[in-house]
């Protein structure tokens, strides 16, 4: 068994490799980035170039002697037509290569046959059967927004640092945040259970909190001031533009705080519990893990 992880330096698909490697399960980590130092010590892990835009370079994951894939997990956050894209490297992998299991990080508020990766989702479901699809539809605000990796690693961890600012246009409005590693290892359970799930998971944390709730946190366990900010729609559509993403993702991002604020994402589950058999990490003790990146 090998799985393969496109996305392969995400902030999830290099925690499923972590949870592989002390598996010592063979997986192959694809993606257009070289892969951290600590990635390249482990000996169940190979990293192959690979572009959703290139499809001279999707069958070069398949192509390692003595591994045959089994299992891929399809990460294609950014792309503004995926089905286009993702679609015809899923009929390869099945067609070509024999893949009968996928794992789809999508976000649930894409509906299935709705908007960008909610085709995808609708095409792996229309595989059907068991052993051919597992979807996980993860995260929320196209899953990679509510992760709390957000704040330590991407577009927060400056403006808490520097400034003692956290900018949003959400409001008052909660968020079910969630880590990265409770994404990994919900996905992790997806790719190496023996039965697939053939189902949807999303994946939520077990508090709903606002961003201003999370600048209370932030600053009880700094002992700095962390405030929010709320900012208008367009602020947030600019902020995103001038830190490298195309004027319409930025907009629909930007856009997704409004819904927020709307409370349309005030609603939590316990699949973490379900299908790992642990609680999901509260915020207070991400923060308390991480502190040092914002000092």
């Amino acid at each position: 068994m090998t799985i393969l992880l496109t996305g392969g330096t995400g902030k999830t698909s290099l925690r499923i490799s972590s949870l592989l490697s002390s598996s010592k399960t063979p997986h192959i980590l694809a993606s257009r980035s070289p892969i951290p130092p600590s990635t390249q010590d482990s000996s169940y892990a190979t990293h192959f170039h690979f572009d959703w835009y290139d499809r001279s370079t999707w069958e070069t994951p398949f192509s390692v002697s003595g591994q045959k894939v089994t299992a891929v997990y399809l990460l294609a956050a950014g792309l503004m037509d995926p089905l286009s894209v993702v679609g015809p490297f899923i009929e390869m992998a099945r067609g070509k290569y024999g893949v009968r299991r996928f794992v789809l990080m999508s976000a649930s508020l894409l509906e299935k046959g709705g908007w960008g990766l909610g085709k995808v989702h609708a095409l792996l479901a229309e595989m059907g059967g068991e052993g051919r699809w597992s979807g996980v539809c993860f995260g929320r605000r196209v899953s990679w927004m509510v992760r709390v990796e957000n704040l330590s690693e991407a577009q927060h961890r400056s403006t808490i640092r520097e400034e003692g600012k956290l900018y949003s246009a959400t409001g008052n409005g909660k968020i079910p945040w969630v880590s990265a590693e409770d994404i990994a290892a919900v996905a992790y359970r997806a790719l190496v259970d023996e039965k697939s799930h053939d189902c949807e998971h999303v994946v939520l944390g077990s508090e709903l909190l606002s961003y201003g709730q999370l600048a209370e946190i932030l600053t009880e366990v700094l002992g700095k001031p962390v405030a929010h900010v709320n900012w208008t729609e367009d602020q947030v559509r600019e902020r995103y533009v001038s830190i490298g993403l195309n004027e319409g993702y930025a907009k629909i991002l930007a856009g997704l705080d409004t819904s927020i604020k709307e409370g349309i994402e005030e609603k939590h589950n316990d699949i973490v519990e379900k299908v790992t058999g642990r609680k999901p990490k509260t915020f207070k003790v991400f923060v308390e893990e991480k502190k040092l990146v914002w000092l």
